[in-house]
């Protein structure tokens, strides 16, 4: 028995030996041509370069430029770093073999390679020699470098030279540009919550940003501040005083050029999701310049005392320009998403027409009360109305009716996030867990530009690594979301919001426009006021309101300010050479006319045919499988409704009962001859003749014939034969009474 498990032990031992031999030798070869070579250490290129939509260069995101001495650096600073990144530091010798068996035990539990177990002196070999791809080989020189590192360099001429080349998100690098970018301040004055944030920030600075993810960076911040209590860095006394703070990243404010901060923000998620972070690189961007000029011409002064985001997209999503005082601060939508969750989806969804009937009345949806703008109700209404003039319980209703998660998931699909929790039917007016960013409202509309296809907005097109690789190409194909002819219907609806609805600031008889607007506020005041506006060439949106969140007027609604602003843009781009394009036609859909007075009066849809007079008439889109079946003959076959007959005084009176829009000619039949004796036309009392040319004691039969005129012709109705009647005799008996016979 001992001699089985002595030559067990042995084959084991022998594996195990070969299998370390031969993973070292396979070390030497991957290894051997990787050297330390010292003047990467600190960065002192470009990391990536900018340009606009023509191919001109616009700016650089510069890393190492401004050397930073650690001894001006505080400690507290230092600590945040090591705390959160590398808690043996000053232990190991580069390489933290238990952080490496911890992680490749989670990696095999996993079936990934997702963790590194990175020292900083491993981070910063990673960040000036090699590529970002999480692979062995990577590995292996990483950890080789890493060994070459601490054997030349001291640990504090370590640490030195990874705050220096560290990237901080937003084109910045390095803990000096890093302290001036966040927070405006040296190196040597950064305090210990603001070192805990640019601490926390590494590990993903596009997730963790304060500018754009307020949030999670201050739940990133709380977990360094953690580490550094755990560690005994810092007393709990500083501990408690920094973990619930959020003023340091509440005071951060967005850099003047709006549209290089757009493209920081993306670039960082694009670098960070390809594994390319810290690499030299091309941007090449949707710029114009010529945009951004009439943007911010038209935006930068208008209301100062809000703050205001405005962003111009092409008719592929395409980020033109881009103006904003929050960055893309994420907000309430508002009726903004009325469009994009309620009416397109019921339309695609044929739950409703754009001419669909809504009884626009208070209405309790078991508990929940939506009212009306100024508690203004319409009663029975199109859906074409309820859309153009916002109203909140006929959005209410048409959401109601086609299903929460249906519609949902097509906002979902248009790139608005939604929530399981989004379970109520407020979110119809705007009212979701996670709100939205101006950017994403206006894609979301890009879908009714493009027939239908959501393409998700960019500001890049392409970024383009040192090698001339294509680091990232943006994907312009896009979804189908609805099909072309809800994307026709929607537009047509929105057309008339600008004519006839809440955004008639923005008509003009030159510039064909649909748009949309959105209010969030209550009787205390308005949080935030939209304006989304599109044609065939771009996608134009307005926002205004204040970052803390604090209350606008009443008075600044969607339909004013927002609208207004956006009214002197639209202006300025077309006094400027550019010709407004059109939206697209399409033959899924056909204009119909339809009987307005069974349409207004009797609540029904039914066609009109070719006899309808115009007055007569009100038309609206269908799609093709939606057209209504019934024809109304109203104007075919014109009719008299009731007819009385009896004589007054010694005359002859009919009384008739018709529509409005209809005539008559009554005849008196005299032995074998007709005789016309009126003419409704030529009539002052249209629903009463009397006959006063009749003679006593004689019987009379009349006939009517109902009609109407449309332009020079005429159609007839069928003719109505009254009861015959007789005049009394003059002389003897009741000669008032009336004598008639069936």
């Amino acid at each position: 028995m001992r001699k089985i498990l002595f030559k067990t032990l042995l084959v084991i031992s022998g594996a195990l030996l070969i299998l370390s031999l031969t993973f070292f030798v396979y070390y030497l070869m991957v290894t051997k041509d990787y050297h330390l070579d010292e003047s990467k250490l600190v960065n002192l290129e470009s990391s990536a370069e900018i340009y606009d939509a023509q191919g001109n260069f616009m700016t650089e995101s510069a890393g190492g430029l401004n050397i930073t001495d650690l001894k001006d650096v505080p400690q507290h600073t230092v600590n945040a770093f090591i705390a959160i990144e590398d808690k043996r530091f000053y232990k190991h010798n580069g390489i933290d073999m238990r952080g490496v068996i911890r992680a490749i035990f989670n990696n095999v539990k996993s079936f990934s390679f997702k963790e590194g177990a990175s020292t900083i002196s491993q981070q910063l070999i990673k960040n000036t020699h090699l590529s970002n791809d999480k692979t062995l080989n990577r590995k292996l020189a990483e950890m080789k470098l890493a060994r070459e590192l601490e054997k030349r360099y001291s640990k504090d001429e370590i640490i030195e030279k990874y705050l220096n080349t560290i990237y901080f998100g937003n084109g910045c690098y390095g803990i000096s540009s890093a302290a001036e970018k966040y927070f405006g301040v040296a190196v040597s004055e950064l305090s210990l919550n603001q070192s805990a944030i640019l601490a926390g920030m590494i590990k993903a600075p596009s997730t963790y940003s304060p500018l754009t993810n307020p949030q999670k960076c201050f739940e990133r911040k709380n977990v360094v501040l953690k580490e550094m209590y755990d560690q005994n860095l810092i007393s709990e006394a500083e501990y408690s005083a920094c973990v619930d703070s959020f003023e340091e990243i509440s005071d951060i404010k967005i850099e003047n050029s709006s549209y290089i901060y757009l493209v920081n923000k993306a670039c960082d998620d694009i670098l960070e999701r390809s594994g390319h972070v810290g690499e030299k690189c091309k941007v090449y961007t949707y710029y114009d310049k010529n945009l951004q000029e009439i943007l911010e011409n038209s935006v930068k002064d208008s209301y100062p005392e809000y703050d205001r985001s405005f962003v111009i997209l092409g008719n592929g999503n395409e980020i033109k320009a881009f103006y904003s005082t929050v960055g893309e601060a994420v907000r309430q939508t508002g009726s903004t998403i009325k469009p994009i969750l309620v009416y397109a989806p019921a339309i695609e969804e044929n739950v409703i027409d754009e001419c669909s009937l809504i009884n626009d009345e208070r209405t309790d949806f078991g508990g929940y009360n939506p009212a009306n703008y100024n508690d203004k109700y319409y009663g029975y209404v199109s859906a074409k109305f309820a859309l153009a003039k916002s109203l909140n319980v006929c959005a209410v209703k048409v959401l109601n009716s086609t299903g929460l998660e249906k519609s949902k998931n097509y906002a979902r699909k248009l790139g608005i996030d939604m929530e399981n929790a989004d379970d109520s039917l407020r979110i119809a007016l705007g009212s979701t867990e996670k709100g939205a960013t101006l950017t994403q409202i206006s894609a979301a509309y890009g879908a009714f530009v493009n027939k239908g296809r959501f393409v998700t907005p960019s500001v890049i097109d392409k970024i383009v690594g040192e090698n001339g690789k294509i680091i990232y190409k943006n994907d312009k194909n896009g979804i189908k979301v609805f099909g072309e002819d809800t994307a026709f219907i929607i537009n047509d609806c929105l057309k008339f919001t600008v004519t006839d609805g809440t955004a008639k600031y923005l008509h003009r008889e030159d510039l064909s426009l649909c748009a949309k607007t959105g209010t969030v506020g209550n009787e205390k005041g308005n949080t935030d006021a939209y304006c989304v506006s599109y044609n065939g060439d771009y996608i134009i949106s307005g926002w205004y309101g204040k970052a803390d969140g604090s209350f606008m007027p009443n008075s600044v609604t969607g339909g004013s300010v927002p609208a207004k602003t956006l009214s002197d843009v639209w202006d300025a781009i077309y006094n400027s050479g550019y010709r407004p394009s059109e939206l697209f036609s399409t033959d899924k859909v056909v204009r119909v006319n339809l009987d307005k007075i069974s349409y207004e009066q009797e609540k029904r849809i039914e066609l009109a045919d070719e006899n309808f007079p115009l007055r007569y008439v009100t038309q609206a889109y269908f799609k093709k499988n939606r057209v209504p079946k019934i024809s109304s003959e109203r104007f075919s076959s014109p009719k008299i409704e009731n007819a009385e007959i009896e004589v007054i005084n010694g005359e002859i009176c009919i009384r008739l009962c018709l529509a409005e829009y209809c005539e008559y000619k009554i005849f008196r039949q005299n032995k074998n001859s007709k005789v016309l004796v009126c003419d409704s036309a030529f009539s002052e009392n249209r629903y009463e003749f009397k006959d006063g040319t009749v003679s006593p004691d004689t019987n009379y039969r009349y006939s009517v014939i109902p009609y109407f005129k449309n332009g020079d012709g005429i159609t007839e109705g069928k003719e109505i034969s009254l009861p015959k009647i007789k005049t009394p005799r003059l002389t003897g008996g009741d000669w008032w009474l009336t004598d008639t016979e069936g």
